[in-house]
């Protein structure tokens, strides 16, 4: 067997998923669920750990742990232990599986950060989500036609996730996935990843957050269970 030491951040439990700084891998943690043992702790999804791996044919499992931190930021509520859950879903189902990106962990574990102190986490978590989806290549076209490069000109446009973004009224009619939102809201979409911060406030953050989604589903092509949670529930009444 072969052996690894470095940063990983748990992403589930069950399965033993971890975020590395350069991949995303699979591996077991024996006896971990025990309350005695020593990677009880950092089995916990949301964790950060230095761990060392023996690396077998067909499996590869924990052999050391040594906790860097378990974000108790994002425990402190409900709301923000949703978020957290609802980013690093997004991060395993867009990032390749077993091909470095250092870059994406570095900007996973500032997102949870952030997620974890800011005031609104739910602006933290449309932030995040704008940044991964700019370091993965997937930013959408909010302020311009991606059909004709026109400008935003209606209230109420349409966005289309097939399309790539904002789509006017002439050609918005070829997509049959288009829906409606605010102007505003595309505007400060748009204009997120010029903060390398979460910004203190965002207009309509709720409405925002609802329109990603469609385009995290167009992207990955698969159930995003935790999002759609999360989704759900800052849209209900107060």
């Amino acid at each position: 067997m072969s052996k690894l030491t470095d940063r990983r951040l748990i992403r589930r439990q069950l399965g033993f998923s971890y975020v590395l700084p350069e991949r995303e891998i699979d591996v077991v943690a024996k006896g971990a669920r025990k309350g005695a043992s020593r990677l009880s702790g950092i089995s916990e999804p949301l964790s950060s750990a230095v761990l060392t791996i023996a690396a077998g044919k067909r499996t590869s499992f924990v052999t050391q742990a040594q906790p860097l931190t378990s974000f108790r930021g994002l425990r402190t509520d409900f709301e923000r232990l949703s978020c957290g859950l609802a980013l690093v879903e997004l991060y395993a189902a867009v990032l390749p599986v077993d091909e470095p990106f250092p870059e994406a962990y570095e900007l996973l574990t500032r997102s949870l950060r952030h997620l974890g102190k800011h005031a609104k986490p739910v602006v933290a978590l449309v932030w995040a989500e704008v940044q991964l989806l700019m370091i993965s290549g997937f930013m959408p076209q909010f302020e311009r036609c991606v059909a004709t490069d026109q400008q935003i000109a209606e209230a109420n446009p349409f966005i289309s996730p097939r399309a790539g973004g904002y789509v006017c009224e002439s050609a918005a009619v070829t997509y049959t996935d288009r829906f409606r939102t605010r102007a505003e809201v595309l505007y400060g979409l748009a204009r997120l990843p010029e903060f390398d911060d979460p910004p203190a406030h965002m207009k309509f953050v709720d409405e925002a957050l609802a329109d990603l989604l469609p385009f995290w589903q167009n992207i990955t092509e698969t159930q995003l269970p935790a999002n759609e949670t999360v989704t759900s529930d800052i849209q209900k009444p107060a």
